[in-house]
């Protein structure tokens, strides 16, 4: 399921940047695999075991990776580095089992990923995208009221 809300970048990206992009995921762990999918969204997910190999987790990264024009929307507006480091968190709660499960729980744990991001890569991330981080944690959890989980 795609961790970005719709705002987001929808322009096909060049191979310049999908570069900047792989380097930017790469830069912040390069032990967590990343891949790009054309026409998709950028999301988490894990791979499920097979062929020998343990079940891992995997970031896909699309164009939506990009920060879109909606500047009412705090998570259209997240930087591409402040995006990369909210899908690398999902990997840390995930491989620290502290996701939370459940349609019920997702601004939560949504909220919750962009916490963690802004605390884990705020040395590496401008002070700008740590607002950025912040005020997507906050709209999170207010979709979260909204939908009547409180």
């Amino acid at each position: 399921m795609a961790s970005l809300l719709a705002g987001r970048n929808l322009a096909p990206l060049d191979d310049a940047q999908k570069r900047r992009a792989y380097n930017t995921f790469t830069g912040f762990d390069n032990t967590i695999a990343v891949r790009f999918e054309e026409n998709s969204s950028t999301r988490f997910h894990v791979v499920p075991p097979g062929d020998g190999q343990d079940e891992y987790g995997e970031i896909v990264f699309s164009s939506d990776l990009y920060q879109g024009n909606n500047v009412a929307n705090a998570n259209s507006t997240l930087s591409m580095p402040a995006a990369c480091a909210h899908e690398l968190a999902h990997y840390y709660r995930w491989r620290d089992m502290r996701e939370l499960n459940g349609a019920h729980l997702r601004h939560l744990d949504e909220a919750l990923t962009s916490l963690e991001a802004a605390q884990r890569f705020g040395a590496q991330l401008s002070p700008a995208e740590v607002q950025q981080l912040i005020a997507d944690a906050a709209e999170r959890l207010r979709l979260h009221i909204q939908e009547g989980n409180n």
